[in-house]
């Protein structure tokens, strides 16, 4: 079977989306004859710039949504692709919903256009023009593709009920995890366990969107857990260069960003989630965070809000996934109650890294999706 992997990235190097595309392209070609075509351009034409202009006055007006880009994506990849192939895989719903092809189309990502609409910040105050067009490209996207698989079941019901996608061809699959280390055995992984602080819980806050990331939510529960609940605890926070808190007490832990495109930063963040107790990320909204997956491949259980796409990672099984209303005491009190019992607290450990090899791996999310398109 020969796939041709699309993306607008100027490469599938791990720089890109997280290092998603790096790992979704590296695990599919085990599995299939792989080719690329990367780098698709933007084409801005003159009525694209007077559209811009006329609806992002006093609202947002975004191209990368519109008829123009995406016809000229669809120009650009006829122009490029390898006649051999038998089908065209993109992470991205958007560049290939103009095209005219024989070929089956099958996308793999997080969310749809409908299900961001003032969910994320970056898609609020949208002129209707943009969610006109934004709609429409979802739409046809969603009409023409063979397949559509999604990383979490919030995003599939939204293709569903926002698009009447064919359920028959609408699958999901959860994300993998974005670490280029040597996977731990079990027996490693029962090691690290054993080397864990058995007094002071460790917990790990690790993005860069502090505010829609809950960052102030983690602080405010660590402070809770030290503080009220008389439990040492300290959170160490990745991702966030200038913290804008004042008087930090110094059981928060602030080490900026650390790039794990590098050997050195991914050891470093290696070393960080080996020590941890939890991966704490009290969302106010997220699609399908890949640090889950990651934290759990070291035993980490992870302590998130139930929004978003977040319940199809996060369960009772893995972690702990409280209601996004909750105060933070409440995240508080779960997290004390886990550490203190120590053998639950193992068993959940342990649990966290088995869903981790069992369905939370970038190699069984691209065999499973193999299997799909070989049903095509």
């Amino acid at each position: 079977m020969n796939i041709t992997y699309i993306t607008n990235f100027p490469s599938t190097g791990i720089k890109h989306w997280s290092g998603s595309v790096h790992f979704m392209a590296t695990n599919l070609a085990k599995y299939s004859n792989m080719d690329y075509l990367t780098g698709l351009q933007e084409d801005w034409t003159f009525s694209l710039k007077v559209k811009n202009m006329l609806y992002g006055r006093n609202k947002i007006y975004r191209a990368d949504r519109s008829p123009e880009f995406g016809r000229s994506y669809a120009k650009q990849i006829s122009a490029q692709l390898n006649p051999t192939t038998d089908i065209l895989f993109s992470h991205s719903s958007t560049l290939m919903s103009y095209l005219k092809t024989n070929k089956h189309k099958v996308i793999y990502t997080d969310a749809t256009f409908a299900s961001m609409i003032n969910y994320y910040d970056y898609f609020t105050n949208l002129s209707q023009q943009y969610i006109k067009e934004g709609n429409q490209m979802e739409q046809l996207s969603l009409d023409s593709s063979s397949l559509a698989i999604y990383s979490s079941q919030w995003a599939a019901d939204s293709a569903i009920k926002d698009y009447n996608a064919d359920r028959d061809k609408v699958r999901i699959v959860p994300f993998g995890a974005n670490i280029s280390t040597q996977q731990k055995s079990l027996e490693e992984i029962k090691d690290i366990l054993k080397k864990r602080s058995t007094d002071v819980c460790k917990i790990l806050f690790l993005g860069v969107d502090w505010f829609r990331k809950g960052g102030d939510i983690a602080i405010d529960a660590v402070r809770y857990l030290n503080e009220e609940l008389r439990q040492p605890a300290e959170l160490h926070i990745v991702g966030i260069d200038d913290l804008a808190v004042e008087n930090l007490p110094p059981y928060i832990i602030n080490h900026g960003r650390i790039s794990k495109a590098t050997p050195e930063g991914m050891k470093k963040v290696e070393s960080l989630i080996l020590q941890s107790h939890f991966l704490f990320i009290p969302s106010r909204a997220d699609c399908t965070p890949i640090v889950f997956s990651e934290a759990m491949s070291y035993a980490v259980p992870c302590v998130s809000a139930a929004t978003g796409g977040i319940p199809s990672i996060v369960n009772d099984t893995n972690g702990i996934i409280l209601s996004s209303q909750v105060e933070p005491k409440e995240y508080a009190q779960q997290i004390y109650k886990t550490f203190e019992n120590k053998s639950y607290y193992n068993e959940l450990a342990l649990s966290a890294y088995h869903d981790f090899e069992a369905r939370l791996n970038w190699d069984t999310a691209m065999k499973t999706i193999v299997g799909y398109m070989k049903e095509l």
